[in-house]
């Protein structure tokens, strides 16, 4: 069994969750509501068993008494069966929710035992949980047909809760209303255990599907900014291309020839980055050393813009693939900045942490920038130092932007190492 509850086919549900309502949550097939939940079977089991000690304690007297007749053994065998049955087996308990008609026979052998039997508070006990697992199991249309008799079978047995006969009409009514009374409350006590369950399970669907739609925002988000960082800036640099490849086969016929070749190979480069980031979502990330993944990064991004690199100072430090990922993503976007923005011509990268964070810097000597203009590029549509935040934040680290124009800009990511 599961935790989890399942509307049944064809059953009524709520209309916010698709939950079962609590009327319909038990008793519309074997995988319906909270019969799937252990908490609850375990209660109905623990019932059940209840009545088979109250059984028990009946036995002796019942098997002893010359005045019990067979009534009384064929109702106290019965319910014995049943209980052992039902406080082992929660498929029996199933079969009966599908076949009401067992439960009025377990309901008439209660019945049964209180008016042909003589043993008292053992009998009256064992009623009650019967009118307990009446409560717990059945909805309401079910539990008038299944109570009513019982509480007329204990109208029948006044003595069961006196230990002599009343004297009197006050007595007499007391009597009278007092095991009746007790079984409608305790049914009504198993009706009220039935519906908690029944919310706590809606109440845990609804987190359930709160968090699924959380982590599906979380998951577009992080494609937004892969795609920002790899494909969507090589698409970019495709397009000043192409309009530029159209302006050359008017004015300029020589550049035809290098910007043909150099449309290739961005072409190449955003398929592959595309493929890249398929591979990603399909597999996951390849378990590299943090120190080589960033390291390959300075080197290749570094052959590829013509500025120094150096990576300066590195401590033994190491993270998780999800965190080395989302560094050299957010390293590559903060290089890029560096390439069309800072005019850099030098870059110092250091790579740090203690027990728990690791610690990303990258310091340019360009031209720096004024960061009261971050918000309005934003506006404009540029989101990379924004991606650069989420992706620290999003595995409990910050990233902070240090720059003025004409001093250079140094940019520090943190993250946990193992996110």
């Amino acid at each position: 069994m599961t935790s989890d509850a399942q509307a049944p086919a064809g059953g009524a549900t709520s209309p916010r969750s698709g939950l079962p309502t609590p009327e319909d949550a038990v008793g519309r097939g074997p995988a319906a509501g909270v019969l799937d939940e252990p908490h609850f079977v375990n209660v109905v089991r623990w019932v059940f068993t209840a009545r088979l000690v109250c059984l028990a304690l009946a036995s002796p007297a019942v098997f002893a008494s010359r005045d019990a007749g067979w009534p009384s053994v064929l109702a106290l065998t019965g319910l014995t069966v049943t209980s052992l049955l039902f406080g082992r087996s929660p498929g029996a308990i199933r079969r009966v929710l599908r076949h009401p008609i067992l439960a009025s026979l377990d309901v008439a052998l209660s019945v049964l035992l209180l008016v042909t039997s003589a043993v008292g508070q053992p009998a009256a006990l064992a009623a009650v949980c019967s009118a307990l697992a009446v409560g717990l199991l059945f909805p309401r249309r079910q539990l008038a047909l299944l109570m009513v008799p019982l509480s007329l079978g204990a109208l029948t047995s006044p003595t069961l809760l006196a230990p002599s006969a009343p004297d009197g009409l006050l007595e007499w009514l007391s009597v009278l209303a007092g095991l009746p009374v007790l079984l409608a409350g305790v049914c009504v006590i198993g009706t009220v255990i039935r519906y908690t369950f029944v919310s706590v399970l809606a109440a845990r669907r609804d987190a359930a599907e709160a968090m699924a739609a959380v982590a599906a925002a979380e998951e577009r988000a992080r494609l937004a900014r892969d795609m920002h960082d790899s494909v969507g800036k090589s698409l970019h640099g495709i397009s000043l291309g192409a309009r530029a490849l159209s302006r050359a086969v008017e004015h300029r016929p020589a550049l035809v020839q290098e910007l043909a070749t150099s449309l290739a190979e961005a072409s190449e480069i955003a398929s592959g980055e595309a493929r890249s980031l398929l591979m990603t979502l399909r597999t996951g990330q390849v378990d590299r050393p943090t120190v080589e993944v960033v390291n390959e990064e300075l080197q290749r991004w570094s052959a590829a813009s013509g500025v120094e690199v150096e990576l300066s100072t590195v401590r033994a430090v190491d993270a998780s693939a999800e965190v080395t990922a989302q560094m050299r993503t957010a390293l590559r976007e903060v290089l890029h900045n560096v390439e069309q923005h800072a005019r850099a011509s030098r870059v110092q990268v250091s790579l740090e942490g203690g027990a728990d964070e690791i610690v990303l810097e990258v310091v340019d000597d360009g031209r720096g920038f004024d960061l009261a203009d971050v918000p309005e590029r934003e506006r404009a549509g540029h989101f990379g130092l924004r991606g650069v935040r989420e992706r620290a934040e999003q595995l409990g680290g910050t990233a902070t932007i240090s720059s003025q124009p004409g001093g250079g800009t140094t940019v520090r990511w943190t993250a946990r190492r193992h996110g």
